[in-house]
């Protein structure tokens, strides 16, 4: 017989080796290791206001549009409270529109309302009135001791008639200034065009307006408002939830919410809309801005 080569033998003891020692799995291990992770947050005061854009389409004279659903949230990192509201009607509205036949001299800021979670009836955010030049027939201003301007407040569908009086020195930002304004609806008769000074304070004034707390009055729901007679007597100013510097002079100045938002809360406002008085042109008022601030500490 031909003996095998080494050639042939060599395969034949790999593989007998292999099968006298099989091979030994390798079993698999972890290990660990931890980072330390520290993060600060920087105190940062921020409220975003959702919707940033609000519109009323095709109102009729005399008529509400459709609330809107307005929420402030807190958007930083600190606490924020004491919420509150302004418009831009100051601003906007700057000369006596009266008259003109044109839209564009009405800022929109000056027919929305709010209302704020104490308060069930909607005020003015800030709406300006002006004097109204021409005699009224029937009105009784004996109310007031210097005349010096009068008009009309026009509370959606209804008319309520106003008149200032001057202070000491001749202005209505001065001590002994008056604001007046009817109990009734106008409704042509003396008695509707008859201002009382009834729940009417005088708070103080400034440089640019003399402020006046009014309660319990018709032509606001019976709700405690403020009313801004400007220096010259030549309007009025109303609102409610203005408590900027100035503004807050007012006693019945109120906040939207005093409640303290933590980062990430969201205040919802509880009412907000746009009143049409009647007596408004036709047409697209000028834009107008409606602001809300809030008060923060840390």
């Amino acid at each position: 017989m031909r003996s095998m080569s080494s050639k042939t033998f060599l395969p034949m003891f790999i593989a007998l080796v292999s099968l006298v020692f099989p091979l030994v799995p390798v079993f698999a291990a972890e290990t660990i290791a931890n980072i330390t992770v520290n993060v600060t947050v920087a105190p940062v005061a921020e409220i975003t206001v959702y919707p940033n854009y609000l519109e009323w389409a095709n109102l009729n004279p005399g008529s509400a549009g459709t609330p809107q659903v307005v929420e402030v949230k807190n958007s930083g990192s600190v606490n924020v409270s004491s919420l509150y509201i302004y418009a831009s009607t100051l601003y906007d509205e700057t000369t006596r529109p009266y008259g003109t036949g044109d839209p564009s001299k009405y800022s929109a800021a000056g027919v929305i309302v709010v209302s704020n979670e104490s308060n069930t009836v909607p005020q003015f955010v800030g709406r300006i009135e002006w004097n109204w030049t021409d005699s009224i027939n029937n009105a009784d201003f004996s109310a007031i001791s210097s005349l010096k301007a009068w008009g009309f407040y026009k509370n959606t569908s209804f008319e309520y008639v106003w008149a200032v009086g001057a202070g000491t020195d001749g202005f209505c930002n001065s001590t002994g200034a008056q604001f007046a304004i009817s109990e009734s609806p106008d409704m042509g008769t003396t008695l509707t065009r008859t201002p009382s000074t009834s729940g009417v304070t005088f708070d103080g004034g400034d440089a640019n307006f003399g402020y006046f707390s009014v309660s319990g009055r018709a032509a606001f729901g019976g709700e405690d408002v403020c009313v801004a007679v400007a220096a010259d007597c030549s309007k009025i100013y109303i609102y409610k939830y203005d408590k900027r510097s100035g503004f807050s002079t007012c006693q019945n100045s109120a906040y939207l919410t005093t409640r303290t938002l933590t980062p990430g809360d969201i205040h919802t406002i509880p009412y907000l809309s746009a009143f049409i008085p009647k007596g408004i042109p036709a047409g697209i008022l000028k834009t107008g801005t409606l602001t809300i601030v809030a008060s923060y500490s840390y």
